[in-house]
């Protein structure tokens, strides 16, 4: 049976073939958006790595000071 639960990013409904897991990855068919399941009773999806776009930014920021030395 497949589960179906909705894109965050776009709205359109994401098919999962097998039960998700908690933390599974998805990956949206229709945006390509990277997904993670945040819930399983029902399934939700959510942005995947939010946290991980702000700490790459830091690392630019810290790039940028280094090169001011110069």
């Amino acid at each position: 049976m497949a589960i179906t639960a909705i894109c965050p990013a776009c709205d359109e409904t994401v098919i999962l073939n097998a039960q998700p897991k908690l933390d599974q990855k998805v990956r949206c068919p229709h945006c390509r958006t990277d997904l993670i399941v945040v819930e399983v009773e029902p399934v939700e999806l959510d942005w995947d790595d939010l946290e991980d776009d702000w700490d790459d930014d830091e690392d630019l920021d810290d790039e940028e000071d280094e090169d001011e030395d110069w």
